[in-house]
């Protein structure tokens, strides 16, 4: 019971930030300037944002936004904390993508 209330929450949430997140082709111009990097080659990583001043963050949800990422890619997005996501890959902190578009 507790298993299906979780998968249910979940699912749920993961429908609100799609729909709430911009998408690629509008503009975040006024976010952080970060850039992407792949990390896909170490263990439990997958797509890395680097800040100007060298932090790193790890998204969450990236992969469910209608953005096509590529290394070294400059960008500008919005975030927030995932304080309720656990990483693997444990480079950086945990973020929920609300906005990215790239960099021109």
């Amino acid at each position: 019971m507790k298993t299906s209330l979780f998968i249910r929450i979940t699912a749920i949430m993961l429908l609100m930030l799609t729909t709430t997140a911009c998408p690629e082709d509008e503009n975040c111009k006024d976010g952080v300037k970060g850039t992407l990097h792949d990390y896909t080659g170490l263990s439990g990583c997958s797509w890395i944002i680097e800040l100007e001043s060298g932090e790193k963050l790890e998204p969450v949800n990236l992969h469910l936004l209608d953005f096509e990422p590529a290394d070294n890619l400059e960008i500008y997005f919005k975030y927030r904390t995932a304080e309720d996501q656990v990483s693997v890959c444990m480079v950086g902190k945990m973020v929920e993508i609300t906005c990215i578009s790239r960099r021109k």
